[in-house]
């Protein structure tokens, strides 16, 4: 049984993924979000798979909830082989005329500081796991060759700064047989990519899962997309 945790599990990507591993039988998920109460279609699964899905509450920039959450998985499982950091926000009001200092700290603490800090409790957890692998959700916008155009300062400065946090990561934790990745789930339709956005919650997840399943530690560090191609830096 593959043993698997996903932050911010209760829409977009996040529940893509849920939907699409529980299409895997060996699959036992550990599903986390800000109010599960409030999570309608993850409570609906977590129903259907009883044995299978566990949905717990986290904010991932409150470093006692994610204790408490990494205690919990470790009081049902000795190890985990994949964490995905997905957990992320793109809020308005970041054009040069609009940025603040409020809203970049902010959104570095949850999209940058946040998937370090969970991975790093979760290291005892993922040093039980089976080829275990860390999947940081980065987004081309992070991409410094890719960047151009103006706006989005939060987020693009959030997903630059964690892609980084991702290679570093991966030397860490080679010498451990960690895989660490960071990944562009491509442009999606969901309430951050947009109802113009070329591919599909399930069109990404498939990838997504895809691509985790076929992860080697030489795959350590890189850059990927979706689709399993690599991103330029």
């Amino acid at each position: 049984m593959e043993r698997i945790m996903i932050t911010g599990a209760n829409r977009g990507i996040g529940l893509a993924l849920v939907r699409e591993y529980l299409r895997h039988p060996e699959v036992q998920l550990f599903a986390a979000c800000c109010r599960p109460d409030a999570a309608h279609d993850l409570q609906a699964l977590s129903a259907d798979h009883p044995d299978r899905l566990v949905v717990l509450p986290l904010e991932v920039t409150d470093p006692e909830a994610v204790s408490a959450v990494a205690a919990a998985v470790a009081a049902r499982t000795d190890g985990l082989d994949a964490l995905i950091n997905n957990a992320g926000i793109n809020p308005p009001g970041q054009s040069l005329a609009e940025i603040d200092t409020e809203t970049m700290l902010h959104v570095l603490h949850v999209n940058t500081v946040a998937p370090l800090m969970v991975t790093k409790v979760f290291l005892r957890l993922l040093e039980g796991g089976v080829s275990p692998r860390v999947v940081n959700v980065s987004s081309i916008m992070g991409s410094l060759s890719h960047t151009s155009g103006g706006g989005y300062y939060a987020y693009r400065t959030s997903k630059a700064a964690l892609n980084m946090v991702t290679r570093i990561m991966a030397g860490d934790l080679r010498a451990r047989g960690i895989t660490v990745i960071c990944l562009h789930p491509g442009w999606v339709r969901t309430d951050m990519g947009g109802g113009g956005a070329p591919l599909s919650p399930e069109e990404s997840a498939q990838g997504i899962v895809r691509v985790i399943s076929r992860l080697s530690p030489a795959d350590s560090g890189h850059f990927l997309q979706w689709n399993g191609e690599e991103l330029p830096w």
